[in-house]
């Protein structure tokens, strides 16, 4: 009974109760002490008696009550509370909003607001700079500086309080503010104030701003006397406890700032910190013997500073801020001296072996600029791999992507030709390039390289890296790799690779069809009976038994590779099957099928999906009645099975068929089509023959809605998706989406000069100056489209 006599209290005190009693006995100037769990709430809220009595008596009944509410800063807290008092703040009534209360009264009455008692002015300050509310900070900060709030001893206290926002990230003070609160402590020799964390914050906000702002030198120049104080206080030890020494934070801070000094053109200021760094052996003495070496070759004070402090941050692994000053050295410079070449690269050679997620971004700009550089600048091809074998460990895509289209311009290339990545790097920056950034050039670049180059693939990775470049469309080079990687011994891991064959098989069927379709239909450009008209139509014929003799010796080799049929695994069967059908040859690939019934193997759905492909190919709606009767018997098409048959509908013009599959889809829950299956209906959209332009503008329009929200990896993100919106907007004389259409989907994504993208954006530019000329589009914005389509055009 004592125990719960003790705890009953604490249960049932309400903080709101004791709020307002609080603020009574503050009034009447009373000691106020209620219970353990009130007394924790505030406790050092206020530090100081808060007499509101006087402010009272000359104030209306609303600003009495924004008084009232303001003093309750006190008991407030934010909506994440502790986790020892969430429990009891359920049964507590939420308080007022102090700084709601603050902030109407500061509108009302700004003297008022200014003239709260210290305590509270100082607490609203301290909350509101750890709650980052920038309103209420910018409020008391511009009171401060208007002279509003009076007395050197409020204006210190507050000064102090708001300059401890400036660990809040975003910060909530600007420069302009920090620096004239600074100016204000300095005026009453009160810099001493603040504390050490406050003040490392100030500078560390100085150092890693990217940018310069014109306070950044005033604030150093107030805050560096005492910055440096704490640093002659933090010597670093020495003997065995220097081994596994770290230097703190400050000193880190220290070594940017010394660089920043150096950008302001603070030189003596910037000497005088190096030299303390010097002194408490936070500079090693390993640093000076490298630079050394190469002050030779470089006598600017600035370079010598620099040199060694990179030295230094290399020496305690700080790599993030020895590439940025290895970075702003090369930017300061008009070209890139040899010393300064060779401080970077041995940096960067750290960086690398060293590198995390956080300064690789940094790596990749400084070796991109090592080679566009115009000097003599060489870098090493060993760091040249290095960089690809980083960026694949690390995931970093687009850093690899760069460096690569870097290493392909022209001007790099008659300069030096620099090497490609090596290994599984190869393989890892081709998935890249084709699969996630889709550019299709760079690729097809990549795969050129790779066979002019004979640059060995991994055995591993062979199969996989000739199945992208024939699952993107380059045929021939994916050719070449097969018959080189198809012979010795470890042909196997080509030839029975069943995803690689099938790949080579469909693109290779693509080809097959399209010449027997030229073949049939020749050009009405050429006389049939003339000698070029003989020659062009016996070389197509040739080329069409070369092309039917390769896949044919493809499959056949995956065939022999796998052994008996009887003994072949049902996914090689199935992929043989698949093959077959792709190929037209609809009764070999029946019969694979038919070795997994006898073999007593229930057909999955892939299994089905392959049938189904084969009757869609020549018979769309007979493979609906199949579909029909999947479903009357309990077997869920999926995704793909739908997909297989709308794509075969739309190539058959089918298209009231292509619309009942989508809707039936949607009825069996198959919501989320495949891409290709959405490429394929998005081309034949805006690629429909006869339908009326408004039909065609609708359908443009959903295009371009699906091209941006969906996923750029996608394969609806192409060069060849581009094609046939970019000519079905130019069919409804809109160059505008035409441009967008380009610009998303073709440029930078296929070789500038390739004869089909100078048609299109000359097409492109021929229809923009027509709009321009009769008024239909702005001249800024034709000229705009025009240069990003490096196309001449006169704008009258």
């Amino acid at each position: 009974m004592l125990l719960c006599r003790r705890l009953l209290p604490r249960v049932h005190t309400p903080i709101r109760v004791y709020a307002q009693q609080l603020i009574g006995s503050q009034i009447h100037g009373k000691a106020v002490s209620r219970s353990r769990l009130a007394n924790v709430t505030v406790h050092n809220a206020l530090p100081e008696a808060v007499d509101l009595a006087p402010m009272l008596h000359h104030t209306s009944r609303v600003e009495k009550e924004l008084l009232e509410r303001v003093a309750c800063i006190s008991t407030w807290l934010p909506l994440q509370v502790p986790k020892k008092l969430a429990q009891v703040e359920k049964t507590v009534e939420a308080l007022p909003d102090p700084f709601a209360a603050y902030a109407e009264l500061r509108r009302q009455d700004r003297t008022l607001a200014a003239s709260l008692p210290l305590p509270i002015l100082v607490a609203l300050s301290e909350k509101a700079t750890k709650h980052g509310l920038s309103t209420i900070v910018d409020g008391i900060a511009t009171d401060l500086l208007d002279g509003i709030i009076t007395t050197s001893t409020r204006q210190l206290r507050v000064a102090t309080a708001l300059l401890s926002a400036t660990h809040h990230d975003p910060p909530i003070l600007d420069k302009q503010k920090i620096y004239s609160l600074l100016v204000l402590l300095r005026q009453f020799h009160a810099l001493s104030e603040l504390s050490a964390a406050n003040i490392s914050t100030l500078v560390k906000r100085i150092v890693d701003n990217p940018s310069i702002d014109p306070y950044d030198p005033k604030i150093t120049d107030i805050l560096l006397p005492i910055f440096h104080q704490f640093l002659t206080n933090q010597p670093a030890p020495k003997g065995a406890k220097s081994m596994s020494y770290r230097p703190p934070g400050d000193v880190f801070i220290a070594f940017g700032l010394i660089h920043k000094l150096i950008v302001f053109d603070r030189d003596r200021h910037a000497l005088h910190l190096f030299q303390s760094l010097t002194e408490t052996c936070h500079i090693p003495v390993e640093a000076f013997t490298e630079v050394y070496h190469t002050s030779a070759k470089n006598d600017n004070f600035a370079f010598v500073v620099r040199s060694t402090l990179v030295r230094a941050c290399l020496h305690w692994g700080w790599y993030h801020r020895a590439l940025d000053i290895v970075a702003t050295a090369i930017q300061t410079q008009a070209s890139t001296n040899i010393a300064v070449a060779e401080l970077a690269l041995s940096t960067l050679h750290l960086a690398l072996h060293n590198a995390s997620t956080n300064h690789f971004k940094h790596c990749t700009w400084l070796i991109c600029h090592l080679i566009n550089s115009a000097g003599n600048v060489i870098v090493p091809d060993s760091m040249v791999r290095l960089f690809y074998d980083k960026a694949m460990h690390l995931q970093d895509g687009p850093s690899a992507e760069a460096l690569y289209t870097d290493t392909q311009s022209p001007r790099v290339i008659r300069r030096m030709k620099y090497p490609l990545p090596r290994g599984h790097s190869l393989t890892w920056l081709m998935n890249h390039l084709t699969t996630t950034s889709r550019n299709v050039h760079l690729a097809r670049t990549l795969a050129k390289q790779v066979i002019d180059e004979m640059e060995p693939i991994p055995v591993q990775d062979r199969a996989h890296f000739i199945a992208l470049t024939a699952s993107h469309g380059f045929s021939s080079s994916a050719r070449t790799l097969w018959e080189r990687y198809s012979v010795g011994r470890d042909r196997e891991a080509v030839l029975g690779n069943a995803s690689l064959m099938l790949r080579m098989v469909s693109i290779f069927s693509k080809l097959i069809y399209r010449t027997k379709a030229e073949i049939e239909e020749p050009t009405s450009s050429q006389d049939e009976a003339s000698p070029g008209a003989a020659s062009a139509l016996d070389e197509r014929q040739k080329q069409l038994e070369h092309l039917l003799q390769f896949a044919e010796r493809v499959v056949g080799a995956f065939r022999m590779s796998k052994g008996p049929l009887e003994e072949t695994s049902h996914y090689d069967l199935s992929t043989l099957a698949r093959a077959y059908i792709t190929l037209g040859r609809v009764s070999e690939g029946l019969a694979m099928l038919r070795v997994l019934l006898q073999r007593y193997e229930i057909p999955d759905i892939y299994d089905i999906n392959i049938a189904l492909s084969a009757m869609a190919e020549l018979h769309p709606k007979k493979a609906v009645g199949i579909l029909k009767k999947m479903v009357e018997r309990g077997i869920r098409p999926d995704a793909v099975t739908f997909g297989t048959i709308i794509h075969h509908a739309i190539l058959h013009g089918e298209m009231r068929l292509a619309g009942y599959l989508i809707g039936r889809a949607k009825e069996l829950g198959c919501e989320e089509l495949s891409a290709k299956t959405t490429a394929s209906l998005l081309r034949a959209s805006v690629n429909a023959d006869g339908a009326p332009k408004s039909i065609l503008k609708e359908n443009l329009q959903r295009a371009w809605e699906i091209i941006q929200s969906g996923d750029v990896s996608s394969v609806v993100h192409t060069p060849n998706t581009g094609k046939y919106c970019i000519f079905a907007s130019l069919r409804l004389d809109d160059p505008v989406m035409a441009f967008k259409f380009w610009e998303t989907l073709v440029k930078e994504k296929t070789e500038w000069g390739d004869r089909k993208q100078v048609f299109q954006r000359r097409l492109i530019a021929d229809m923009i100056q027509r709009h321009c000329q009769e008024g239909v589009l702005s001249r800024s914005r034709g000229r705009q489209m025009l240069a990003q389509l490096r196309e001449r055009r006169v704008l009258l």
